[in-house]
């Protein structure tokens, strides 16, 4: 049997790094694989920012659906972002994600164990 949830039916929930809100999209009792952890559906408003994190033993896939913005990670690395942008965390990487614009970023977010 598969399961079948519209976007609207899940509810917009406060995210974990200060700024910004998500839909969990589908969570880890969703799917039964000890690999998977999250995908998600982020807003984060302009001028806010999800500060330096990072997530231990997790790879998080980005694909920006909205907005432009920074990335920056804790080595100093630095990178505008736009909509279409794909980003790669490797897991264990302190980073964080600024939307510099004047409207609402949005980003899908895939999580997966990588131990």
């Amino acid at each position: 049997m598969f399961l079948k949830k519209n976007i609207k039916d899940i509810p917009i929930e406060k995210a974990s790094h200060s700024s910004g809100s998500r839909r969990m999209l589908v969570n880890k009792d969703d799917i039964s694989s000890k690999y998977f952890e999250a995908y998600t559906y982020g807003y984060l408003p302009s001028g806010k920012k999800w500060e330096m994190h990072k997530h231990d033993n997790i790879v998080e896939v980005c694909l920006v659906a909205k907005g432009n913005g920074i990335v920056r990670d804790s080595e100093g690395k630095e990178e505008s972002f736009e909509a279409g942008d794909r980003l790669i965390f490797p897991s264990d990487i302190e980073h964080e994600i600024e939307n510099n614009s004047s409207n609402e970023a949005e980003f899908y977010f895939l999580r997966i164990k990588d131990k």
